[in-house]
């Protein structure tokens, strides 16, 4: 009778031998969907609310810091667990790698909670902080209060899908987060139009597609169709294990907890040009983010290729996996480039029809295009270095994107260029940090191959 291997032992096979080309694709695509779906959703939000006024979709924008919080929270211990657990799953270290997916599962949800409840007690004062103006305040305060209400779900969601596509199980991934995204989009007109609910109705349609989410990524788990357990008698119990989990992750901290930090410094900055600066400094960055669903997706299917590659010291592997990957997303970010580049002012337009949004948005948009490319990659290397064990070089080309250069750029370049300035701060930063990346990844693998 002809023995079959267990499907773990196939998965280990695929993802330690498969050529590191196709391997990469095929983890990539699912990646790449969900990102593509969870921007539209977004952008959904800023198109049905840009029916409703500039300041409503200004709106958008400032309450936008709280979803990065979100997303910093639920991306440091999610992305943590992952990168150890494809480490541990490559190393056949099954106990330990249970133990760091319920781990990540538990910590995000609570983080969640937290935020929630900050939220709440913060009230218009914790609006104002980041950034609403007076005629931008109500409608951020309507559309925060279900933002905090979904925010145990939307940072454990997290959790759940980097913990799955640390497994290779992107596809599984995938589908939480795509369906969670359609549901918003339907929701949206729905509930802000038909029903009436105006900026609140977005913010419900939402925190009800996180929440969704959310049920079908842990179903996974419940149905025992993963490769790792989660279980609350599974937590860890020693300190150094959350100490790891939390190190490993840092990076992923740093790197939503300075985009947070930055959103919230480029509302106040653009807050002195009006609302409608605020407006399109938003608009266009969340045009960028789809932009990058292809970037993200191969970032995403590289990461567990390498984890694996890493916990065998298989370091040529590792070597080929990122060179594949930094390739592929470059020559992608450049044709992107140049359609958003060319596009510029519809892209901006089809989210909101005043002239000056659309005027400051253009420029914004173009100017980013250009340096689509440089950022790609140091968003890789970046990764990289989480994903092998090392997360100060991760955390310092973080820290260095946002804190040394973007923040500074902020305030010093508007003094001397006007709005162009502000517009100009995130190109030129993609520029210095690559500068710094570039020799940083040549130095690694000098010393490993």
């Amino acid at each position: 009778m002809k023995q079959t291997k267990p499907a773990h032992q196939d998965q280990y096979e695929r993802m330690t031998t498969a050529p590191v080309g196709g391997l990469i694709l095929s983890l990539s695509l699912p990646g790449m969907v969900a990102t593509l779906i969870t921007s539209v959703y977004n952008l959904a939000d800023t198109f049905f609310v840009g029916q409703l006024g500039t300041s409503a979709t200004a709106a958008v924008g400032v309450v936008f810091s709280i979803s990065m919080v979100l997303n910093a929270l639920g991306f440091w211990v999610g992305t943590g667990g992952s990168s150890l657990l494809s480490r541990m799953l490559g190393a056949k270290q099954q106990r330990e790698a249970d133990v760091t997916t319920s781990t990540a599962f538990f910590m995000s949800f609570l983080f969640g909670v937290l935020v929630a409840v900050v939220g709440f007690a913060g009230g218009e004062g914790l609006m104002r902080m980041l950034g609403a103006t007076d005629t931008i305040l109500p409608y951020a305060m309507d559309y925060g209060r279900y933002i905090f209400i979904g925010a145990p779900f939307a940072a454990s969601s997290l959790a759940l899908t980097q913990c799955l596509r640390g497994e290779g199980k992107t596809r599984e991934s995938m589908i939480g987060q795509v369906t969670g995204g359609v549901l918003n989009m339907l929701l949206d007109p729905l509930f802000i139009f038909v029903f009436r609910w105006g900026i609140a109705g977005a913010a419900i349609a939402t925190a009800l597609s996180q929440i969704i989410a959310w049920a079908i990524l842990i179903r996974y788990y419940i149905a025992k169709k993963t490769q790792v357990r989660i279980s609350i008698r599974l937590l860890a119990r020693s300190v150094s294990d959350y100490q790891l989990l939390l190190t490993t992750g840092f990076p992923s901290l740093c790197r939503h907890g300075c985009n947070m930090f930055a959103n919230v410094v480029l509302n106040w900055v653009a807050g002195g040009w009006g609302d409608a600066a605020i407006a399109a400094m938003n608009v266009s960055g969340r045009v960028l983010y789809l932009a990058n669903a292809v970037s993200l997706g191969i970032n995403q299917g590289c990461q567990p290729v390498i984890g694996y590659a890493h916990g065998m010291n298989n370091h040529r592997r590792v070597r080929s996996a990122f060179r594949y990957a930094m390739v592929v997303s470059m020559l992608s970010m450049c044709a992107f480039g140049v359609v958003g580049f060319v596009f510029a002012p519809q892209l901006i337009g089809l989210f909101r029809d005043d002239p000056e949004v659309i005027r400051i948005g253009t420029r914004a948009l173009q100017l980013i295009c250009v340096a689509m490319p440089l950022a790609t990659f140091t968003s890789g290397a970046s990764t990289l270095f989480q994903v092998v064990g090392l997360p100060l070089p991760s955390s310092m080309l973080i820290f260095s994107r946002q804190l040394f250069f973007y923040i500074p750029a902020l305030l010093l370049l508007p003094r001397a260029l006007d709005v162009l300035g502000i517009q100009m701060a995130g190109p030129l930063t993609d520029l210095l940090t690559f500068c710094l990346a570039l020799p940083m990844v040549l130095r690694y693998f000098k010393t490993k191959c």
